[in-house]
């Protein structure tokens, strides 16, 4: 009981040292305004991954805009149709010009290029590749998305692929979860629904702990770097946003490498602010970690490390 004690004792210690946190302060906001980012986040939880026991938390209901850790239902949803023999990894896939308008953090995509599923997942989840995710949503509707698909039949398939995340969304759980695209960005002049994504750190947690019962997750969400092919151009080198992976380096020094750290998103954009879902192991024991709404990548950098660090901790000492 005593060790039980000073666990609860040291998270709640790392709550108070982080500055800004509100404990229990915040109830479900309603509209774009009131989900808007703060100092240090609009709301975290971490949870040991095989029991759902919660390691810490604050305002793990609150609502925000998950930016592109979004794709994460997007690499759930593909590789569930490669379990079910929908299509295949080696799959060449084509750009539509719809999937091709798609920029921010992106692979510059020309319409007509072709790349492979794997190749695609690898851009997903590392380079977070904006368009990539619209050529996987396109190629899950049963369509290559090809150059001269039209942008209506493009829209067409990408809401139904939005339309599948949030059903799936609904069955895992994520009660207080909506998405209206498959990576996360801020809305844009295309975008098949209008609005933002909008998750809160206990649904993210809950996405998290069903994608590492999946081993094939880490092939993708653990690589630190990786070169692709895409059309006929050359190789493209893909370098992670995660800088709590092995072997990455964060040129501002926001974040260090953890051991142990195997995954799983980080997301970004200036209105949505920065946000991160890790996975980590030590011991063999498992922890996810969701810190959503932060102000700006400093903030989520250290308060991600912090909660991992302290919910690594709990999780070994049980």
């Amino acid at each position: 009981m005593a060790n039980r004690r000073s666990i609860v004792f040291s998270l709640v210690l790392c709550a108070c040292t982080l500055p800004g946190i509100a404990l229990g302060a915040d109830s479900a906001p309603t509209g774009l305004s009131a989900v808007k980012p703060r100092t240090p986040y609009r709301g975290a939880l971490a949870v040991d991954a095989a029991t759902g026991a919660v390691l810490f938390q604050d305002n793990a209901d609150a609502k925000a805009h998950p930016a592109s850790c979004t794709k994460m239902m997007t690499l759930l949803l593909v590789l569930e149709d490669l379990r079910a023999g929908r299509y295949a990894l080696s799959d060449k896939v084509a750009a539509s010009a719809y999937a091709a308008s798609f920029r921010g953090s992106s692979l510059g995509v020309k319409a007509g290029e072709t790349l492979t599923v794997d190749d695609l997942l690898y851009a997903l989840m590392i380079r977070s590749a904006n368009d990539g995710a619209v050529v996987l949503a396109e190629h899950s509707g049963g369509r290559l998305g090809e150059a001269s698909l039209p942008e209506g039949e493009s829209k067409r398939l990408v809401r139904a692929f939005v339309d599948r995340m949030n059903s799936r969304a609904q069955e895992l759980g994520m009660k207080d979860t909506r998405f209206v695209s498959p990576n996360g960005m801020t809305p844009y002049h295309n975008q098949a629904y209008p609005g933002f994504d909008t998750s809160t750190p206990a649904d993210m947690a809950k996405l998290a702990r069903h994608l590492v019962t999946m081993p094939e997750v880490f092939k993708y969400t653990s690589c630190p770097k990786r070169t692709i092919t895409m059309g006929d151009r050359k190789d493209i080198s893909l370098v992670s946003h995660n800088y709590f992976l092995p072997d990455t380096r964060d040129p501002q020094k926001f974040a260090s490498p953890v051991p142990g750290c195997d995954g799983l998103k980080t997301g970004f954009t200036d209105s949505a602010g920065a946000s991160v879902v890790l996975t980590a192991q030590r011991g063999g024991r498992r922890v996810v970690a969701a810190v959503l709404g932060c102000a700006g990548r400093r903030a989520r950098e250290t308060a991600a490390a912090r909660i991992l660090s302290a919910a690594l901790d709990a999780a070994t000492a049980r």
